[in-house]
């Protein structure tokens, strides 16, 4: 089993300064996301991402909760380092995780430690005569990609091609973060909070 997950903003708002906005966004517009290809890197394309570019604060403008994972006003996905380690544990070196200051309101440091979480990784592991999604473009464009048909979500995973990824970016159907079933146990388990699991996908052999 395998799940598309999600940060939440909740009842928080935390986000980075306007400099730090400007240089990541003229780096996204200035980086394709793979040789050949006209698609830009972004927070979800499963690409790796340079250090520099990364920001090195984050302000809590609204609310004094900390949750294990908060969406960043201005893209991306802040993890606390508890759920850096869950993930590490299960999927070790694969992705990035870019250390920030998280400062309250006031601009005081809070003691927590969190991370910027970029998963990286791109695989091509549907399994089309088992999912409701249709090719778009395909036979057109080399960038083609899934679209969802009308109806119920159903999305079958090889697991051959996933191996022992706990977490990837589908390269037909992409902008989204899968997880696996064996990483949503442990979240669950271990009751993390600020995310949610959507669209429940069969992890099959062929």
């Amino acid at each position: 089993m395998a799940y598309i997950i999600h940060g939440s903003f909740g009842k928080s708002t935390i986000g980075y300064s306007d400099a730090d906005r400007e240089a990541l966004y003229l780096y996204f517009d200035q980086s394709v996301l793979y040789p050949g290809t006209i698609l830009r890197q972004s927070w979800h394309s499963g690409a790796w991402l340079p250090p520099e570019v990364m920001p090195r604060r984050v302000r809590l403008k609204q609310a004094k909760t900390m949750y294990d994972w908060m969406l960043l006003q201005g893209g991306g996905d802040l993890v606390s380092a508890r759920l850096r380690d869950t993930v590490e544990e299960l999927d070790p070196g694969r992705h990035q995780f870019f250390p920030v200051v998280v400062e309250d309101k006031s601009g005081d440091v809070r003691p927590e430690e969190f991370f910027i979480f970029n998963v990286v990784g791109r695989i091509d592991s549907i399994i089309e005569e088992r999912s409701n999604l249709e090719a778009s473009g395909r036979g057109w464009v080399e960038n083609w990609s899934y679209v969802r048909r009308v109806g119920p979500w159903q999305c079958a995973l090889d697991t051959a091609v996933i191996g022992d990824r706990a977490c990837w970016i589908e390269h037909r159907y992409s902008l989204r973060w899968f997880i696996s079933d064996r990483l949503a146990t442990v979240l669950r388990k271990r009751k993390f909070r600020g995310f949610r699991l959507d669209d429940y996908s069969e992890e099959v052999s062929r």
